[in-house]
């Protein structure tokens, strides 16, 4: 069944949900631009930088330090909320709750993660059992794993930036912020198909692109649905939590991305 764009004018109950969305898709393409070339930037001078100080493995996640990693992923989420603040709230004079950080049942939440998780699991398993039968690709290692085997990082540290700092700042920017742009100037149908792309796309991720990019689409779908961010960052931070314990216990079942 084709996806039909909620107006949102609508009375009664169904207004209390809908999102006042006055950012628009010319403000997502420019604070993308933006983030890619400040990002490139600081990455490829840092590296550059470091080079001269003779740490020319600084960027190698076989061996990045505790200091090294919180500096560069601050740097990162602080740009995305950055860009999310100065379009949506500051320019566009928007609330908290336009993005969707306003409250869902818990229950609801509970149940709709619980759901989307097994989906979740049964298309990668399927995934990876493609790749390997059909190409005989084997699933490589993802960075999260790399940086997990070689013990370079804290697991204090790996697991409130996996469980709490990356699915909140994520979602804001991407369904939040980018979704919602998308929708407003493109349709939900278009929103969907591009937000899931570009979440895949900055993971960086070749063999798992299309299972992440999956996982965007169902995170949309549900905020889609739910007109909250709270079931997305819900299901987003459990997800997490299962791979990254997963990695923590080296319990070699499956490589799920």
């Amino acid at each position: 069944m084709p996806y039909m764009r909620f107006k949102e004018n609508n009375t009664g109950g169904n207004n209390k949900r809908a999102l006042n969305i006055k950012w628009n898709a010319r403000d997502g393409v420019i604070s993308l631009v933006f983030l890619t070339v400040v990002l490139v930037a600081v990455y490829y001078g840092s590296a550059q930088l470091l080079k001269v100080f003779g740490e020319r493995e600084f960027f190698n996640s076989s061996n990045i330090g505790n200091m090294s990693f919180i500096v560069l992923y601050s740097i990162q989420v602080v740009l995305m909320l950055g860009v999310v603040w100065y379009f949506a709230l500051f320019r566009r004079k928007s609330g908290l709750r336009d993005l969707g950080l306003r409250y869902y049942s818990i229950f609801k939440t509970i149940w709709y993660s619980f759901i989307s998780l097994i989906a979740i699991f049964l298309v990668s398993f399927l995934y990876v059992f493609f790749m390997n039968s059909t190409f005989g690709i084997e699933a490589p290692s993802s960075k999260i794993e790399v940086l997990v085997r070689n013990g370079s990082l804290s697991s204090n540290i790996l697991l409130i930036v996996v469980t709490v700092i990356a699915p909140l700042s994520e979602e804001v920017f991407f369904r939040g912020f980018l979704y919602s742009a998308f929708k407003k100037s493109w349709g939900v149908n278009v929103a969907l198909f591009l937000s899931s792309f570009l979440f895949a796309a900055v993971h960086l991720e070749i063999y798992s692109f299309i299972p992440i990019m999956i996982i965007g689409w169902l995170l949309a779908y549900l905020f889609e649905k739910t007109k909250s961010l709270m079931p997305a960052i819900f299901l987003h931070g459990v997800y997490n939590l299962v791979l990254i314990l997963i990695l923590l216990g080296e319990l070699e079942i499956i490589k799920l991305y």
